[in-house]
């Protein structure tokens, strides 16, 4: 058992709190998270997906305290939908990766603080219309199809994450390099997604903002995460854990190993160890 005195626990989504497909929270999870806050402890999720493509996982835990989204470019209170910080990226900042990446005929989506633009139906704008089909209308995730998605942005609406979609390792490592000296903080969020934001941008960042504003205190905080995006914030809670499926560079900033995303390893460590 850790003797620490835990109040606050934090979790990323894909690959760590939800099962591999992605649409569903491990049952142990549901659970034993909805125990936690039962007790009177707090939960906060930080995810790359834009905050409002986890409204039924928000509504499943009954989530009450902001949400960590676009890996750490944006925090929204659902309780007032007041957003609480967010790092927007320029419209011409957003033209000019797009102009690096266009030799390499990339995949890509724009998150932003009103929805999800891309010109085509595929990544994440093709599973989520998909999801789409059976949800109710409050959970359902905004999405917009159009070959200039920068052309018909709304006043008010905000870029904050450029994603690329793209499978392949030898291009992901063309991507990344083509990115290097862009000024862009560049993560993968799973095996075939690369997260571009705000240079400084990622899940601790968001963390640290919440520690900050009183939300939680990080000397009572447990981090959960599995990929590059999580590392950050896996290292700076009071303890970090890295689920079995993560990757290397998770793994190497977590203080323990649980069980993977498949085994409900988010509950089992809750379990066991808290």
């Amino acid at each position: 058992m850790i003797e620490k005195q835990i109040d606050t626990i934090v979790t990323d989504m894909d690959g760590t709190l939800l099962l591999k497909k992605g649409d569903a929270i491990h049952p142990l999870n549901q659970e034993v998270l909805s125990k936690w806050q039962a007790a009177g402890k707090k939960l906060f999720l930080a995810t790359g997906r834009l905050d409002l493509a986890i409204l039924p996982f928000i509504h499943a835990l009954k989530i009450s305290m902001p949400v960590i989204s676009c890996n750490g470019g944006l925090v929204r209170d659902f309780g007032t939908g007041e957003i609480l910080y967010k790092s927007d990226i320029e419209l011409t900042k957003i033209a000019e990766l797009l102009a690096l990446l266009a030799p390499l005929e990339v995949d890509y989506h724009i998150y932003t603080t009103d929805r999800i633009l891309g010109p085509s139906y595929t990544g994440k704008i093709a599973f989520f219309t998909e999801q789409n089909k059976h949800l109710p209308e409050n959970e359902q995730v905004p999405l917009t199809v159009t070959k200039d998605p920068l052309a018909i942005l709304n006043e008010g609406e905000f870029p904050l994450k450029l994603l690329i979609i793209e499978g392949d390792k030898a291009k992901q490592q063309q991507i990344k390099e083509v990115l290097a000296d862009s000024g862009m903080a560049v993560l993968s969020s799973a095996a075939n997604l690369i997260d571009i934001m705000n240079e400084g941008i990622d899940k601790a960042k968001g963390l640290r903002f919440l520690a900050e504003q009183g939300y939680l205190d990080l000397a009572h905080t447990i981090a959960f995460g599995d990929n590059e995006n999580d590392a950050g914030m896996i290292e700076l809670a009071e303890i970090g854990v890295a689920m079995a499926n993560g990757i290397p560079q998770a793994k190497e900033k977590a203080d323990f190993i649980g069980l993977s995303n498949e085994e409900g390893g988010v509950g089992r460590f809750i379990l066991d160890k808290l």
